[in-house]
């Protein structure tokens, strides 16, 4: 059963890249796409600042590493915000030749406070931009840098399949 869910969960990944394509190659200008896998910014009562370099590098880092579908399943655990939730789901994506086209761009990083950044970046596949311009954002936990969990579940939630990932809620 367990490896039917994880099987279903790579080929949802899978399509999430290819739903990506569609949608904004099929989209209109109001950029829908983006909306839709756009995570909330933190509210906070100073703006956003630019990160430092070392931030910076440790963000763009963590969420090169993560999106990077060739990556190995327990690298990229620790580079999300409960990863041991998400493990068996990135574990079952390791085999997907799908999954392991997907890379991303960081664009921006502007720190809210001392554990939250927003980032901007872009996911691609096979090198090829399929969602741009997409708002994240970072967590740190401990000294680590983590994709935030909220941005890899908006990420999921383009696949609109309905199936519950336990991560996510």
């Amino acid at each position: 059963m367990r490896s039917i869910r994880l099987r279903r969960a790579t080929t949802i990944f899978g399509l999430i890249a290819l739903t990506a394509a569609a949608v904004v190659g099929c989209g209109d200008s109001d950029d829908s796409a983006a909306a839709a896998t756009s995570a909330p910014a933190a509210t906070s009562s100073a703006a956003p600042a630019a990160a430092s370099p070392e931030t910076q590098k440790a963000i763009n880092d963590a969420f090169v590493t993560f999106f990077d579908g060739k990556a190995d399943p327990a690298t990229r655990a620790g580079l999300v915000e409960k990863g041991t939730e998400f493990k068996p789901f990135l574990e079952g994506m390791a085999s997907d030749p799908r999954a392991m086209g997907t890379s991303v761009t960081v664009f921006a990083v502007q720190v809210v406070d001392d554990k939250t950044a927003d980032v901007t970046y872009t996911l691609l596949l096979g090198g090829n931009p399929v969602l741009p311009d997409q708002s994240g954002q970072a967590i740190k936990e401990g000294d680590t840098w983590k994709v935030a969990a909220m941005t890899f579940c908006s990420l999921l939630a383009v696949q609109g399949t309905g199936q519950v990932i336990p991560a996510c809620s």
